[in-house]
C-alpha cells in the first residue's frame, strides 16, 4: 500500500505478484486489488481488468465488506479499457481514411495519364479537355463519398440510440 501512495507503480506490481504468489492456499484479494490499482495507473486496462475481476470474484466467495470499492474498480478498468479501444478503432479509421484516399489519388492520376497519352500529338484538345473535367469530377466525386462513410461511421455522427451509450452506459453491457 505504501508503494501506491508513493506512486511506485512497477515496485507495487512487483510486491503484489509476490503476495500472489506466496500467498496460493487462500483468497488474496487485496494483492490482486492493489495489482489492478498499479496497473490501471500504468496505463494497462486489459491486465487492470483482469486482477480487479479476480479480486472482485474473491470478495464474493469471501463476504468481504470491500466488495464495492472492489467493483468500483472493475468499473473503472472496463471505462478505461473501452476507453483504450475507441482510441485505437479512431487511430485506425484515421490511417484507413488516409490510405484510402491516396490509393483513390493514385488510381485517378493514372486514369489522367492514360488520358493524356491518348490525346498526345492531337491538335484538337477540347476532346482530352473535356475528358479529363469529368474524370476529375467523378474521382473527386468518388474522394467526397468516402469521406462521407468515414463521417458518418464517426461517433459524433451516429444514431441518437447508438450516441446515448456514452462509456459509463456501456461498460454495464460489455463483457470482458
Amino acid at each position: 500500500m505504501t508503494r501506491i501512495r508513493l506512486q511506485s507503480w512497477e515496485s507495487c506490481i512487483d510486491d503484489c505478484l509476490r503476495s500472489i504468489e506466496l500467498d496460493t492456499t487462500t483468497a488474496n484479494m487485496k494483492g490482486y486489488y492493489y495489482l489492478a490499482q498499479a496497473q490501471l495507473a500504468l496505463k494497462h486496462p486489459n491486465e487492470a481488468l483482469n486482477s480487479a475481476l479476480t479480486a472482485y470474484d474473491q470478495c464474493l466467495k469471501t463476504h468481504s465488506s470491500s466488495t464495492r470499492n472492489v467493483s468500483e474498480l472493475v468499473l473503472q478498468a472496463k471505462k478505461e479499457k473501452w476507453e483504450a479501444q475507441e482510441r485505437e478503432r479512431i487511430r485506425r479509421r484515421s490511417s484507413l481514411l488516409r490510405e484510402l484516399e491516396d490509393a483513390l489519388q493514385r488510381m485517378k492520376r493514372t486514369e489522367l495519364r492514360t488520358v493524356d497519352v491518348a490525346y498526345q500529338g492531337r491538335e484538337d484538345s477540347t476532346d482530352a479537355r473535356e475528358e479529363r473535367e469529368e474524370m476529375e469530377d467523378t474521382w473527386r466525386r468518388k474522394i467526397e463519398e468516402l469521406r462521407s462513410v468515414f463521417a458518418l461511421a464517426d461517433p459524433i455522427n451516429l444514431s441518437p440510440r447508438v450516441q446515448s451509450l456514452k462509456p459509463s452506459n456501456i461498460l454495464d453491457y460489455y463483457e470482458p
